[in-house]
């Protein structure tokens, strides 16, 4: 376990911004848009998720934690330790905690990638692009490539879904230089009650002045 996880899980989920502009729209067959509009039925129907993830990274990265999703606006990505890394969608903001140095940043979820994945209304078309859809027969797997439709360049971002029944799997973010992320989601629990306080970013403490 090293730093270097959550820094690029960071860049995953802060490189992916979305921004709407018109792209060239990739050839899709009948089949190809009949799945698109059962992934978005899919993701639009979930209300609230919690899963155990692993990520790995092309560097060398691995992690663990537990992925929590209430839809919209709300996510939260705990590390188990000794990884002392958390990030918090609250419906406004996204936010990295480091426990270690007590430091938090914030920035517009709306120019994240957790805002494709918490947004009320999920559509595969508009500000990202699909560029490649593929059905893994042997694996019962569903394959989405998705680019940001004003910036292709920037990175892609590929959704894994069992077939059937339609599930979320895992995701992976290739960056501009290549390098990708792969979280894969385990043990899933759909439609539970989960409390507000897991959506609320802990906050710096106050340093106590000198007397």
């Amino acid at each position: 376990m090293n730093k270097s996880v959550g820094t690029i899980l960071a860049a995953a989920l802060a490189s992916f911004a979305l921004a709407g502009a018109a792209a060239a729209q990739t050839a899709l067959s009948a089949q190809d848009r009949s799945d698109m509009q059962r992934i978005e039925s899919y993701l639009q129907g979930l209300s609230t998720v919690r899963a155990r993830f692993i990520q790995q990274s092309e560097l060398g990265g691995f992690a663990a934690g537990t992925f929590y999703l209430a839809r919209p606006g709300q996510m939260r990505i705990e590390y188990d330790p000794p990884v002392p890394y958390l990030y918090v969608a609250d419906g406004s903001w996204l936010t990295f905690w480091d426990e270690e140095l007590g430091q938090r940043t914030d920035v517009p979820i709306g120019s994240t990638l957790a805002d494709f994945i918490t947004r009320e209304d999920v559509s595969l078309e508009g500000d990202v692009t699909v560029t490649g859809i593929r059905r893994v027969s042997e694996l019962d797997e569903i394959e989405v490539d998705l680019v940001q439709t004003d910036d292709p360049g920037s990175g892609q971002l590929t959704l894994v879904f069992d077939d059937d029944p339609l599930a979320f799997k895992r995701w992976t973010v290739r960056d501009g230089q290549g390098l990708f992320t792969e979280v894969t989601l385990t043990e899933p629990a759909y439609g539970i009650a989960l409390t507000d306080d897991l959506f609320r970013a802990p906050r710096p403490r106050r340093r106590e002045r000198d007397d």
